[in-house]
């Protein structure tokens, strides 16, 4: 059905905040729940399987929600990239039986090593050639549990539901348990069809465009699901129940295009009343992260959820399977779309540009469609998470440790803050989403890394930012443990403001210091300023100007970093004869009418432009150090101030008017 999704804005924050019972519950979620990855396997099982790279997977399937019992098969069709191959060599659980396979039409004998199958060709397949291998089996999966975990297919019954699902969760390496495959993060599918046999009285989901839904015999139904962009092994999905179908399509802002968001959910009366405003706030959603990182990238087909038993979502392509919709959790799921599978990390040591990318999402998603608290609330429990433990790297050191891989703690926590501290390096939010976007276009279809993404930033903002070395944060918040410890003390003689910063880290054998853009809040009475310094030293010393008797300091009022904080006091014997002077000060801000600008060294130019970067006020300062920038015209929200001098961008500010 077409759906205005006005209408879903109100109720979306009382939807989100509804309890689940039983075991789908958002308390319990993470997108790691479920997602494991087998000891000691952090490639294809077989180095045979790079011999080919595979084009095309059409999966020919019976199921039902009686057990996981499948029947079928799997066409894959390849192109050859080694000299020569003598050997088909794919994975599939050993559990299952293996009718026949053929290889270009022809049957061919079949050994198996463990899950390891092996078929001998005829004769040796020459480099570049496109050969056709089709897999008949049959079996029974065994299934995961409901506390225990999803498995690669799982026949489960919805404890909050009472309705009986058959749905696989395939990462990181459980494809295999469910279909004969090739587990390769970096040979993404170029096209699949999914066709599903299903009793009719279910329907069966699946990624891309739903082709045909019709009878084939007297009790069966055939959903037929056409995929046709790139796609890796683990995002292909099948989901059996009782659903019902519950579709709308969105239009993208300043476009006439339009989209179908299509959700496959429980036939139950008590379902949409419960759900409904957050399912049709999806299509926000969509529109809205579309602006920030690009076209949603797989417009052309679909978005939607299907259904299963499960704490939190797995991010299927273009249909994520999910448990229950929470609209934080919807958010995350949706980030992947972009983040994990438009853009797939190339191993699993580069998980971050999946996870940590996902979670940032939901700080994205409350900031926009909650308030501003509600980010900061989110990004503060992230920032607790990571500092709860003195020791841990992004970047996974360990593929073969499933925990080490899924931590909740680094993989998606840390991931996200580093996102957000990356955000107040830029300072420049036209520039920081232009990052994002130049990612998309860079590893579209494909696959990216912590250092690609790194190397984007840089393309786009600079080796340095603000004062800042892209490459010694990467390589501090990604690479290296721990995170800064700071002593803060302060001091007031007259106009003059003194403030010194010491740091220790919580692991200084791997960073002995850090070196990050800070901001501290001055506040006197109902006058309060923002000053922005670099923290680049072990022990570093500033001074700025401020006319009225400070009341009181706050230390990173956007909650931009991730420290501990040893103390902040007033030091009254604090005087530096030379002080570093920070970034410029300006007050008060927020306004009502205008903000001055004090610190200014000569012959600045000052820009002011909207958050889309259109400029709004420019002007050289000359040889003044003070500069007023009128703003009683404007309308009330955020902007942006670039301070640039000798030709370089050396500041830029966030400016609020009320």
């Amino acid at each position: 059905m077409k759906l205005s999704l006005k209408l879903a804005a109100a109720a979306l924050l009382l939807c989100a905040a509804l309890p689940a019972t039983a075991q789908e519950n958002p308390a319990t979620f993470h997108c790691s729940a479920g997602k494991s990855l087998p000891a000691g396997k952090a490639t294809v099982a077989d180095p045979a399987e790079d011999n080919y790279d595979v084009k095309y997977v059409k999966l020919d399937l019976e199921l039902s929600t009686l057990s996981t019992y499948l029947n079928g098969s799997v066409t894959t069709r390849a192109k050859v990239t080694a000299a020569t191959m003598a050997t088909y060599v794919f994975e599939l659980n050993s559990i299952l039986t293996i009718d026949s396979v053929l290889i270009n039409g022809v049957s061919r004998p079949i050994t198996s090593t463990g899950d390891i199958r092996s078929v001998a060709l005829a004769t040796p397949l020459a480099a570049n050639t496109i050969f056709t291998a089709q897999v008949f089996y049959n079996g029974t999966p065994v299934s995961g549990t409901l506390m225990g975990g999803a498995l690669g297919l799982n026949c489960l019954t919805s404890p909050s539901w009472s309705v009986r699902v058959t749905y696989n969760q395939s990462e990181a390496y459980k494809a295999k348990e469910w279909w004969p495959s090739k587990q390769s993060l970096q040979d993404k599918i170029d096209s699949a069809d999914i066709w599903l046999t299903v009793p009719d009285t279910l329907k069966a989901g699946s990624n891309g465009t739903l082709v045909s839904a019709a009878r084939v015999g007297a009790t069966s139904y055939q959903y037929q699901w056409k995929e046709r962009h790139p796609i890796d092994y683990y995002l292909i999905s099948v989901a059996v129940a009782p659903y019902v179908d519950y579709s709308y399509y969105v239009h993208f802002t300043g476009s006439t295009d339009s989209m179908l968001v299509q959700n496959y959910v429980y036939n139950h009366p008590l379902l949409m009343p419960r759900f409904k405003s957050v399912i049709d706030s999806t299509g926000m959603m969509v529109d809205y992260f579309s602006t920030l990182f690009g076209r949603y990238p797989f417009w052309n087909e679909k978005y939607g959820h299907c259904m299963a038993p499960l704490n939190g979502g797995m991010e299927h392509q273009t249909m994520t399977t999910i448990g229950f919709f929470d609209a934080s959790i919807v958010a995350h799921e949706l980030g992947h779309q972009w983040f994990g599978d438009h853009v797939t990390c190339a191993t699993w040591a580069d998980i971050f540009v999946n996870e940590g990318f996902a979670s940032y999402v939901q700080y994205l998603f409350a900031d926009h469609f909650h308030n501003h608290t509600a980010a900061l609330n989110y990004i503060k429990d992230q920032q607790d998470n990571v500092k709860s433990i003195d020791t841990g790297v992004v970047f996974v050191d360990d593929t073969t440790d499933e925990g080490r891989v899924f931590d909740g703690r680094l993989s998606y926590d840390k991931g996200s803050c580093v996102l957000h501290m990356l955000r107040s390096i830029v300072h420049d939010d036209s520039m920081y989403f232009r990052i994002y976007r130049a990612y998309q276009q860079t590893y579209q279809n494909g696959n990216g890394t912590v250092a690609g993404f790194r190397d984007v930033a840089k393309s786009i903002a600079g080796s340095v930012v603000n004062g800042i070395s892209l490459d010694t944060f990467f390589n501090q918040w990604t690479y290296r443990h721990g995170f800064p410890i700071y002593t803060f003390s302060w001091n007031q003689i007259g106009t003059s403001v003194y403030l010194r910063v010491q740091q220790n880290t919580s692991a200084p054998w791997s960073v002995p210091y850090f070196s990050v853009p800070f901001e501290v809040q001055v506040k006197t009475g109902l006058l309060d300023t923002v000053v922005r310094i670099n923290i680049t030293q072990p022990d570093q010393e500033f001074q700025f100007t401020w006319n009225t008797p400070i009341t009181s300091i706050i230390l990173d009022p956007e909650r931009w970093n991730v420290y501990k904080l040893n103390s902040l006091s007033k030091d009254p014997t604090l005087t530096v004869a030379d002080m570093q002077t920070p970034a410029l000060a300006i007050v008060p801000n927020p306004t009502a009418a205008n903000w001055t600008i004090t610190g200014i060294a000569p012959y600045t130019q000052l820009e002011l432009t909207d958050i889309a970067g259109r400029t709004l006020w420019q002007t050289n300062t000359g040889t003044a150090k003070q500069q007023t920038i009128p703003a009683a015209h404007l309308p009330a929200g955020a902007y942006l101030l670039r301070a640039t001098t000798t030709g370089q961008v050396t500041a830029s500010y966030k400016l609020i008017k009320q």
